[in-house]
């Protein structure tokens, strides 16, 4: 699987192919770790390039299970709307936590689902591009 790979995006470019594009829609990744593990952080890294729609997530969600199909939220962060003068570049947001253990962590990214006022595209559907989902 692409996001688990322990491949990243050195830079912006998304282009490589070591970046997965969302649009309209937010990343929910379920990852297996095989058997119950203890871990204290999860979270992903995103690409941000505004010129090309590509913007940061607006908030990364992280929940655990036992079975894979009952999940319990163990952590959360929500990002504000991008500014103008923000930053392109490989942003990363890993959540830490006190620690758990589980065999299933989903991860939530929140894309941008409303450029906003400043860009040339204000309103539409912005990219968001995840290289890698980070669990330790």
């Amino acid at each position: 699987m692409v996001l688990v790979d322990g491949l990243t995006g050195p830079d912006t470019n998304y282009r490589t192919g070591r970046w997965l594009g969302f649009s309209q829609a937010d990343l929910e990744a379920i990852v297996d770790l095989g058997s119950a593990q203890t871990f204290t952080q999860a979270g992903v890294h995103t690409c941000v390039e505004k010129g090309d729609w590509v913007f940061d997530a607006r908030g990364v969600e992280i929940s655990i299970s036992d079975d894979g199909e009952n999940f319990r939220p163990v952590a959360s962060e929500y990002y504000p709307e991008m500014k103008e003068t923000d930053a392109n570049k490989v942003y990363n947001h890993v959540l830490t936590f006190a620690p758990v253990t589980a065999r299933f962590v989903k991860v939530k990214a929140l894309s941008e689902h409303c450029m906003p006022a400043w860009h040339g595209s204000a309103g539409k559907a912005g990219f968001l591009f995840v290289d890698e989902i980070i669990v330790k």
